[in-house]
């Protein structure tokens, strides 16, 4: 019996294809520091591709997606509608596990670069944003929550998508590079780095980093105040604001 489950776990591994290409990539920087001046920062991405001794050159070029993705959020989504002379919150829609931050830089258009199943497997493409809906994980979502949810996200700067940002450098197709850009208003946290290889729409390799973007100073010191001392920073706020406005009360004060 022992022999026969080594002879058939032999026969799938022999089924198994042998892996041709594999990535090794690297950052620019493993952690962005927010700070009181922060105003954004780059983050680069390079990478290799190795090829095992006895793969022969493939006849379609290859092409690369990298995914930039921030921590999960939960994110309501409403809806504003007339009511008498008012626009007012309606329906709503509560997405589950939703990337605070997605940035998708390719060598090409995506439907050049893979098929449309793998794409949505890797969860390529703004059409491809893994949203679950809370409480109704099974059922159709309306589409026009998530072209909001999405739309928002791109007018704050959160979710990019460029064709054409990776590139090879040189002459050369094994190495490349691309930059994402981490905007002021990022969400701190740990954030993953995706890398997928392609070729002829299949896919070759895949690797992973993380990126750490962190609070520091009096910006992670008010974070934390508000989330674990939430009274004693509201009323920090109120004597902060009753200072303020006797402030300024003396200053403009007339005689």
């Amino acid at each position: 019996m022992r022999s026969l489950c080594a002879g058939l776990a032999t026969l799938l591994l022999s089924a198994l294809p042998a892996a041709a290409e594999q990535l090794t990539i690297a950052l620019s920087t493993n952690n962005i520091r927010i700070d009181s001046g922060f105003t954004g920062d780059a983050l680069t991405v390079f990478g290799v591709i190795e090829r095992d001794a006895a793969t022969i050159s493939r006849n379609s070029p290859y092409e690369i997606a990298v995914l930039v993705k921030g921590p999960t959020d939960t994110v309501v989504v409403r809806r504003k509608e007339p009511l008498l002379f008012f626009w007012v919150n309606r329906a709503s829609e509560t997405f589950t596990a939703a990337p605070s931050y997605y940035a998708l830089n390719s060598t090409g258009p995506l439907d050049e670069i893979a098929t449309p199943p793998l794409l949505a497997r890797f969860g390529l493409g703004f059409a491809n944003v893994p949203l679950q809906v809370a409480g109704a994980a099974e059922e159709a979502t309306d589409p026009d929550f998530r072209e909001a949810f999405i739309r928002l996200r791109k007018e704050a700067g959160l979710y990019t998508e460029f064709a054409g940002g990776v590139d090879f450098i040189g002459t050369s197709d094994s190495v490349f590079r691309t930059a994402a850009w981490i905007p002021s208003n990022a969400p701190d946290g740990r954030y993953t780095i995706e890398v997928y290889l392609f070729s002829g729409e299949v896919f070759l390799a895949h690797q992973q980093a993380t990126l750490n973007v962190t609070k520091v100073g009096f910006e992670q010191f008010m974070f934390e105040a508000s989330h674990n001392r939430a009274l004693l920073y509201g009323l920090a706020c109120v004597l902060l604001a009753l200072f303020t406005g006797w402030l300024a009360g003396v200053v403009f004060r007339r005689d």
